[in-house]
């Protein structure tokens, strides 16, 4: 493994010589031929980037966004049972209402900051049962709490954990994912990855201009429209003073919030809640990781370090496309691939589209099996962005390749010859390559990954790099081909 996880700059000639296993033939299950079983532990590029992510995270082990007093406060009390919000802070205030010499005047400026966190307003401005001053003139403590219990909403403790959960998971994968990148200098590989989805994009609009289901539901504008909206973030700057100030305030929040109330475990607890209280965590999102992953989150797609890094350093444009390329055009796709009864972003999508592609995954599925999957219909999107995605991959080698495709990219043992074209489909197996069974998550929206890649016999540019015979394992689980966009596609009508 130690030689693995040096070779991360040279990834695909690495899995050329040590991973693929040469005794299954590439037209008989492409995917375990370049992949073999229990050949990896986990996936080959989490496994080969695993040291670096460790040096990565160890130099920020001293930032400030990992040495938070509120998040010290959260990781101590998550995993405490708590009862609902608003019984523990009712409690919380009899506790205090309780504790010997408290004036009217400290149990007051309590309530009021009950009342700014739960109900976002002060003395002066709330209304009805949303005043809570007047508890503070009861003597009677247990009626008191009792009172403001029933005057605060449920929430339950565990939904506000979660969601506070996730909301550091996010600001700290934004701050680590752009400080990684600027770390290592990844300002080329964002650039060559931004050059990939605009090419891609302005060969996709093209193809939607001349696809017949488009045109005969007249829907060209507002497809090319969603189209045209799509465009690969990388913001560095706004992203990271957002996030950071964020955390910055939410600090300063919490630690004034301690400054007034005793130092006690329930009031670190109280003002960990009353700090975040202000935040609208649904306008935080996740723009930067250092994780394996991609997303699209319309119009904006996102980009692991990891592919950033693969961007500036993969050894050559074949390997680039086949890699990177292909996880550029999948997140791409997914602005345009829909379920054609229930359409989202393009208001409508070819039912014969959506057939074949799915035809095809359940044939794949059928063949090559190796635990459980199936083409499921939340499985439409990420499929027909597979596809898609490996169809405009493929173009772009074409534009670069040309007459060029079938020349030699490396020799390996037995006299063996790799091309350029065989490397485009190498480096998109090795990209997902995982050594362990593909099994299907019925909640997961994606294939198991040894059906994904095998699906690629969707292609004719495989068939051809591997001179595939018609009686191969991998033609005959070919069935339909599925040109999704572009003047091949199927003439759907309403």
């Amino acid at each position: 493994m130690k030689e693995r996880l040096i070779q991360y700059r040279k990834l695909t000639t690495f899995g050329l010589k040590r991973l693929i296993d040469e005794n299954v033939n590439p037209c008989d299950n492409f995917y375990r031929h370049a992949c073999p079983l229990r050949s990896i532990k986990g996936r080959y590029i989490e496994d080969a980037y695993e040291r670096k992510l460790f040096k990565l995270k160890a130099k920020t082990a001293e930032a400030v966004w990992n040495n938070l007093a509120i998040q010290e406060t959260f990781e101590r009390a998550h995993y405490k049972e708590f009862p609902s919000l608003h019984v523990f802070i009712a409690k919380l205030f009899q506790k205090q209402c309780e504790t010997e010499n408290v004036t009217t005047e400290e149990k007051g400026k309590f309530l009021e900051l009950i009342q700014e966190t739960w109900f976002n307003h002060k003395n002066s401005e709330c209304v009805y049962s949303e005043c809570l001053g007047a508890l503070a003139s009861d003597r009677n403590c247990t009626r008191a709490a009792e009172l403001l219990e029933s005057k605060l909403y449920y929430r339950p403790w565990e939904e506000f954990t979660s969601t506070l959960r996730v909301f550091f998971i996010q600001t700290e994968n934004n701050l680590e994912g752009i400080n990684a990148i600027l770390d290592d200098d990844l300002r080329e590989g964002v650039s060559n990855v931004k050059n990939i989805v605009e090419t891609m994009k302005k060969k996709l609009l093209t193809w939607i201009q001349q696809t017949p289901w488009v045109i005969n539901n007249e829907a060209i504008e507002s497809i090319m429209a969603e189209a045209e909206q799509v465009h690969h973030y990388d913001n560095f700057a706004k992203t990271f003073r957002y996030n950071l100030n964020l955390l910055l305030k939410l600090e300063q929040s919490y630690l004034k919030c301690l400054r007034d109330l005793d130092d006690t475990e329930e009031l670190r607890v109280f003002c960990m809640l009353a700090a975040t209280n202000n935040i609208d965590f649904k306008t935080i999102s996740m723009d930067f990781f250092t994780f394996y992953n991609a997303m699209n989150g319309h119009p904006n797609l996102y980009f692991s370090h990891l592919f950033y890094d693969m961007a500036k350093n993969v050894e050559s444009p074949a390997a680039l496309l086949g890699s990177v390329g292909f996880i550029a055009g999948h997140e791409l796709s997914h602005s345009l691939i829909e379920n054609a009864n229930h359409p989202d972003l393009i208001p409508y999508f070819s039912n014969d589209s959506m057939q074949c592609i799915q035809n095809q995954y359940q044939t794949t599925c059928d063949n090559f099996k190796e635990t459980s999957c199936g083409a499921n219909d939340n499985q439409i999107d990420e499929n027909g962005s597979d596809i898609l995605g490996i169809q405009l991959a493929y173009s772009l080698f074409e534009d670069i390749y040309s007459e060029k495709k079938k020349d030699e990219y490396i020799r390996l043992r037995y006299n063996n010859t790799i091309t350029n074209d065989q490397l485009f489909f190498y480096s998109l197996a090795f990209i997902s390559c995982k050594g362990e069974p593909g099994t299907q998550n019925e909640m997961d929206p994606h294939s198991p990954w040894n059906i994904r890649i095998n699906a690629v016999v969707q292609h004719p540019g495989f068939r051809d790099a591997f001179n595939c015979d018609a009686n191969s394992p991998m033609v005959q689980s070919f069935n339909d081909q599925c040109v999704i966009f572009g003047e091949n596609a199927p003439q759907t009508r309403k």
